[in-house]
């Protein structure tokens, strides 16, 4: 099983290449933290998954608030269908 947050890099790095880093994360998502920390090194990855349009996150936003992400969760199969699309503008 690889969660959605372990997804995030695997899916940039494939996409930019092994040494690429995205930017610091700004607080997105509701469940995911910013900064990233030693025990949750995924924000920046999550983020950048947001930015180039490959994730809404899972659930939308409460009225005002953000939209969760849900990154323990397992990707699924429709899920990684749609995040390889949309990385790699597949048809």
């Amino acid at each position: 099983m690889v969660t959605r947050a372990e997804m995030a890099p695997l899916l940039l790095k494939a996409e930019h290449g092994t040494l690429y880093r995205p930017p610091a994360c700004t607080g997105v998502f509701a469940d995911v933290p910013c900064p990233a920390t030693p025990t949750f090194p995924f924000s920046d990855w999550i983020e950048r998954l947001w930015a180039e349009g490959v994730t809404a996150g899972c659930a939308p936003p409460p009225p005002g608030g953000l939209p969760s992400y849900c990154p323990d969760a397992a990707t699924e199969r429709e899920q990684m269908a749609t995040f390889l699309v949309r990385t790699f503008s597949l048809p």
